[in-house]
């Protein structure tokens, strides 16, 4: 096992390594020899097969543990997810607070906002990149070399990371006492927290003594390196700006001892947000843990980062290493993994940010150079439509956030009714029934239908040939308990209805032939997070939940249907007649022998019902219409006032271009196009919008948000068209300028 010592010295000669990238980065030439390039090209070989490796690591935990065990544990994150978020950010600002303390006062020309950032875009290139934390500390570096000399930069680096390493190891340390102290542990876990209490130890006594005696290893590497007549061109061009570094280091606490302790506070504050992250993780997945608990978990994973450090983003590594801590401490391994997903989710997160505001820092500057070496670039850059785009970024992204609500309106809008209404109607064809029989002249959907159908009258049904089950059924909605919207009830005779559906019982009894007792589906109870015995509100009076039953079907709620036929006042009567067939492959003929002996009945077929909810409600087409109305509204209006403040802000330059010779037509073509960019722009960002909250609802409640292909072209049509019309009255406004007034335009 590589010591702890080791992993120090690696991050110190990392914060060295990054002067000399920073150095390059800043125009310094570097000469690389073939032996470096071959160095690093085996390097990057390994990380890669490493990659693959815990790759297939993570695919072979995932899979013996279970995907559905694991996205079932995941569920009961849901919007907490967004609280672990902010407890990881604050652990970064925890850990960009010691950055920005070990620069010198003197050289402190940055404020803790520009450190915050400049971390999370280090460590996203330490996190997500082949190179681990050389290229992710030159980052840190080359961000704050237009505010802190490099020198200052490189010697912050170095005290922020032995300090932190060495708040590291002495975590690592009192993480494996209190394992040791309070868990039985076999005999290969005992032995192992054992070597790894040894290695933190002697690191804490390495550095110790190391720091007594000013001993200076990256000194007496390159010294020893020289004796043996090999050292590398760059370190020997810095060979003493090195020593330098050493002995700056060392002085760091004679000379700033108050920013020492403080930098040391904040170490350890980002520990604690750690552990309290693992904490209220598993809080979230219905644990009630004591301190000590999350505290070895998060030791423990520290271990794991370090000795995998080599893997890109401990990916495999870091979720196996979880799961067996994990299990070694009682949990269940569904647990154990899922906590990994959930706390590799949020660093995925901060890397992204990162990588964000990385870009926000260097992409304009990148983008200049890149259009200066490749003429073509310029070119298309010297294009009226991108120029005038480019000019105004704050507008045009108001344009394109504009467009792109619109098109969320109308894809998530319908794709949310129709996939509700959908998912209602599967539910309802999947009771095991082929065909329902409703009184004459019923209309509406279920729920909605008058008791007109005799009870009796199954008993008449059933007798017909091919007929296996005819079960009356009563249907009616109630108020929700959330307050918005309804809820649907079932009425069942729980013998004959059970018999046809398949019905049983997980937990409790089954329903009474009457009285105020329902029974709900496994899925009603987990989102509810209730109880068997719990007591639901339905008619103004409570309902005490007596069972608990699967396969769902139906409305997830079933009570007697003597207790439903008692409060619409229609006994002896239901709403509907649920059949099943003997032969279900024969329904067609069924339903017409069916429809030959009572002729006055309406026959549905089961099959059809998810799309005659989608289709056959009047007043969700209305909605619809209104929907995709305002939304083509909404993207004309922004792209009017868009291109008329445009046309406005312009007048001289469309009278230059007129006097150079464009014509009208010409000018108004190049608002139209600019406006057809933003409104496809628009159009994009929308629909990557949809696809972001359709994920994250369906996460999160049980909802079904269909996003059909038809609405998605119709959106575009209207993003495009509707900001065509838009900039129509623009182009022609600025098509009919008059040159010479528009050039003395102020």
């Amino acid at each position: 096992m590589i010591s702890l010592d080791e992993k120090v010295r690696a991050d110190a000669a990392a914060a060295a390594a990054a002067a000399t990238r920073a150095g390059a980065a800043a125009g310094e030439p570097e000469v690389e020899s073939a032996g470096g390039k071959s160095s690093r090209r085996r390097i990057v070989g390994l990380q890669l097969v490493a990659f693959a490796f815990g790759l297939a690591l993570l695919v072979y935990v995932v899979k013996r543990v279970g995907v559905q065990s694991i996205f079932d544990t995941l569920a009961r994150i849901g919007l907490g997810f967004f609280v672990l978020l902010a407890i990881s950010g604050t652990r970064h600002f925890f850990r960009a607070v010691p950055m920005y303390l070990a620069v010198p006062p003197a050289h402190r020309r940055f404020n803790l906002w520009q450190a915050f950032t400049t971390r999370l875009s280090g460590e996203a290139i330490t996190f997500l990149t082949f190179t681990g934390p050389i290229l992710g500390e030159a980052t840190k570096a080359a961000l704050l070399r237009k505010r802190v000399p490099l020198a200052a930069t490189v010697q912050a680096l170095v005290v922020d990371n032995l300090l932190y390493n060495l708040s590291v190891a002495l975590f690592i340390l009192s993480g494996a006492c209190v394992m040791l102290a309070s868990y039985n542990l076999p005999d290969a876990a005992h032995y192992t927290l054992l070597l790894i209490a040894t290695s933190a130890m002697l690191t804490l006594v390495a550095v110790g003594l190391a720091a007594s005696r000013r001993v200076m290893p990256l000194t007496w590497f390159i010294e020893r390196l020289a004796a043996r007549g090999f050292e590398p061109r760059a370190l020997a061009r810095r060979r003493a700006h090195i020593v330098e570094l050493e002995s700056n280091v060392y002085d760091y606490y004679q000379d700033h001892r108050g920013a020492f302790f403080l930098i040391v506070a904040f170490d350890l504050a980002a520990h604690v947000s750690s552990v309290v992250e693992v904490y209220v993780t598993l809080r979230m997945l219905g644990f009630r843990p004591g301190f000590d608990a999350p505290y070895v978990i998060e030791s423990l994973t520290k271990v794991i980062n370090f000795v995998f450090g080599f893997v890109p983003a401990t990916i495999g590594v870091y979720e196996g290493g979880t799961e067996v801590i994990l299990r070694t401490l009682g949990f269940a391994a569904a647990t154990g993994v899922t906590l990994a997903l959930v706390r590799k989710a949020g660093m995925i997160f901060w890397a992204g940010v990162g990588l964000a505001m990385l870009a926000t820092g260097t992409l304009p500057a990148a983008t200049r150079r890149l259009i200066e070496r490749h003429p073509r670039l310029v070119k298309a850059m010297d294009n009226l439509v991108f120029s005038n785009i480019a000019h105004r970024p704050a507008r045009t992204l108001v344009s394109v956030a504009g467009i792109a609500v619109g098109v969320l309106l109308i894809v998530f809008t319908v794709g949310l009714a129709h996939g509700v209404l959908r998912e209602r109607g599967r539910r309802e064809a999947g009771v095991g029934a082929e065909l329902m029989l409703r009184a004459s002249g019923t209309i509406g959907l279920s729920g909605s239908q008058p008791f007109a159908m005799p009870v009796a009258h199954a008993g008449e049904v059933a007798r017909i040939a091919g007929v296996r089950a005819a079960v009356p059924l009563g249907q009616t909605t109630a108020s929700s308990d959330s307050g918005f919207g309804v809820r649907l009830v079932d009425g069942i005779d729980f013998d004959s209805y059970s018999q046809l559906a398949g019905l049983r019982m997980l937990e409790g009894q089954p329903l009474p032939k009457s009285g105020d007792a329902a029974i709900v589906d496994s899925i009603w109870i987990e989102q509810r997070k209730a109880h068997l015995g719990d007591t639901l509100e339905l008619y103004d009076r409570p309902f005490r939940i007596v069972g608990i039953y699967e396969p769902p079907g139906g409305a997830r709620i079933k009570i007697p249907l003597a207790t439903m036929q008692e409060q619409v006042g229609s006994l002896e009567s239901a709403t509907s007649i649920l059949v099943a067939a003997a032969n279900p492959a024969e329904q067609d003929a069924l339903a017409e022998r069916i429809h030959q002996a009572f002729p006055e009945d309406q026959i549905i077929f089961t099959r059809d019902l998810p799309e005659l909810y989608a289709t056959g409600v009047p007043a969700l087409n209305v909605f619809i219409s209104v929907v995709v109305a305002i939304a083509a509204a909404i993207s004309m209006l922004v792209i009017l006032l868009a291109m008329y403040t445009t046309v406005t802000e312009r007048t001289r330059q469309i009278g230059i271009l007129k006097s150079l010779g464009m014509s009208n037509t010409m000018i108004a073509w190049v608002i139209e196009q600019e406006a057809l960019l933003v409104s496809i722009l628009g159009v994009l960002l929308g629909l990557a919008l949809t696809f972001a909250a359709r994920f994250a609802l369906m996460r999160v409640s049980s909802l079904s948000v269909e996003i059909e292909p038809r609405w998605v072209l119709i959106s575009l049509l209207i993003g495009v068209v509707g900001g065509s019309i838009g900039a129509l009255y623009p182009a022609l406004r600025a098509a009919r300028q008059d040159a010479v007034d528009a050039l003395s335009y102020e």
